[in-house]
């Protein structure tokens, strides 16, 4: 009986420490979210949907993080339009399942009309700006995002033709 007794004990331990580290990880992703800018629900519910494989309903997050599901909900849809999450229904009904974006690609993709207004915008405001050096400052803010939108592009081009020729 003392080994069944001493496996049961170290399973039981194994996962205590599992949903502790868990629940760091999420509590952590919501106070990185909020640095974004964003409510500490949807870096929570972020984190929740990355470790989990499959698509999960706003029921079972909201009941797995202890929060309302109408929070729940306007961070799950912030996610869809941040495009770190997709939504998709479920057949036969109208409840929607969430599903986090795993590919940097398909996220750099998503933000990437954003970054594009955001260039457009600092090119705006360089042509309206009140003294020279602000005009620089502007265009330099825009070339520096441009630049970093065709690294971020480059490295992406790298790692997929790396993993065509593997």
């Amino acid at each position: 009986m003392r080994p069944s007794r001493d496996r049961y004990i170290l399973i039981e331990q194994n996962m205590a420490n599992v949903n502790v580290a868990r629940d760091r990880f999420i509590e952590d992703m919501g106070e990185h979210m909020v640095g974004w800018g964003l409510p500490r629900t949807t870096g929570r519910v972020y984190a929740y949907l990355l470790i989990h494989s499959k698509p999960v309903g706003l029921d079972e997050i909201a009941r797995d993080l202890g929060a309302a599901k109408s929070g729940v909900s306007v961070a799950a849809r912030q996610l869809v339009s941040f495009g770190l999450a997709r939504s998709t229904g479920e057949r036969g009904s109208r409840r929607l399942l969430f599903s986090a974006l795993r590919d940097p690609r398909a996220i750099f993709a998503a933000r990437n009309a954003v970054a594009a207004e955001l260039i457009e915008l600092l090119h705006q405001g360089a042509r309206v700006a009140t003294t020279p050096g602000t005009r620089a400052h502007l265009r330099e803010m825009a070339e520096s995002f441009t630049g970093f939108m065709r690294e971020f592009a480059e490295h992406f081009a790298r790692l997929a033709a790396r993993n065509k020729a593997s």
